[in-house]
């Protein structure tokens, strides 16, 4: 029985992250499936360790957030046993899918990290990208970590002002 149910999901995680068209954060994952009751933390977790293992997913560390990527060998299982899913798990992953596309996208376009240099500052690295394409990147150092954790912080709610500014200033 348990095998059953970490099979459920691990197709939904595939199917979500197929849906998705593109990296999904694990936080962002974990959400829809306990929102909806389809899981508990701990067999989350097995269940994201399992894909992994298994090579269906590639875990990719971007700052502070874990994103699952769907490999080809993830999309040959869901090919595989997909239709094991049912069509009200599926109607409701695509809900939940449409209602937070904005956040996914957010979350994989747009990232800020930072780290101690050797020279002692911290680099703070931002970017945006548009369908895979890098369309705004900037480094600030700054000397100590609670300003470069500040500025990386506001960067997801400041990014489309900086680039707007930027444009019009530089055209």
């Amino acid at each position: 029985m348990m095998d059953t149910v970490f099979t459920v999901y691990k197709l939904i995680i595939l199917y979500m992250l197929d849906r998705a068209e593109g990296d999904v954060t694990q936080g962002m994952l974990s959400s829809f499936l306990l929102e909806c009751g389809y899981a508990n933390f701990v067999s989350l977790a097995e269940s994201y360790d399992q894909l992994e293992k298994q090579g269906l997913v590639r875990i990719v560390m971007r700052g502070d957030k874990k994103f699952l990527h769907l490999t080809e060998a993830g999309e040959q299982a869901l090919g595989f046993f997909g239709g094991q899913l049912s069509s009200q798990i599926r109607s409701q992953a695509d809900a939940w899918l449409i209602e937070n596309g904005r956040q996914i996208r957010e979350d994989r376009e747009v990232s800020a990290v930072y780290e101690k240099m050797t020279s002692g500052v911290y680099e703070v690295r931002m970017s945006v990208k548009e369908k895979d394409v890098t369309i705004l990147e900037v480094k600030i150092s700054v000397p100590d970590a609670a300003s470069a954790e500040k500025i990386a912080g506001r960067w997801k709610e400041k990014n489309a002002d900086i680039y707007r500014y930027l444009i019009e200033n530089m055209f």
